[in-house]
């Protein structure tokens, strides 16, 4: 995850700080639901700086041999409507940076590697 500077874990709560737009923003999280090898979700808590909820869900295709990763994701701003629109405008709208994460596990998954910026 490419604007993910670190994610601190304390059982099913997690604390995570991100990078966008030359701007830093941290939020805290709760995993509420999980199902081995086929859910996880989850919601910020109150008083983080980004309200956000979704979930990822794994689910078998092709006989077993493959797995389709959908992820569902609700997301207000930290800046609102303004803060959206330059996110899309210089391509880090979370749509545009899921799709983007999503694309190098497939390679990562696929091939044992990933592209990366030497960052991470």
């Amino acid at each position: 995850m490419k604007h993910v500077e670190s994610v601190k874990v304390d059982g099913n709560r997690s604390h995570w700080i991100a990078r966008a737009l030359g701007t830093e923003v941290s939020w805290d999280a709760e995993v509420y639901n999980e199902k081995e090898n086929e859910l996880i979700a989850w919601r910020s808590l109150p008083g983080s700086q980004v309200n956000t909820a979704g979930s990822v869900h794994f689910t078998p295709v092709g006989g077993g041999r493959s797995t389709e990763v959908r992820v569902n994701l609700k997301y207000d701003p930290p800046a609102g409507q303004v803060g959206a629109f330059l996110a899309r405008l210089f391509g880090e709208a979370p749509e545009q940076q899921i799709r983007a994460d999503l694309s190098r596990f497939k390679l990562l998954m696929e091939e044992g590697s990933a592209a990366t910026t030497g960052r991470r």
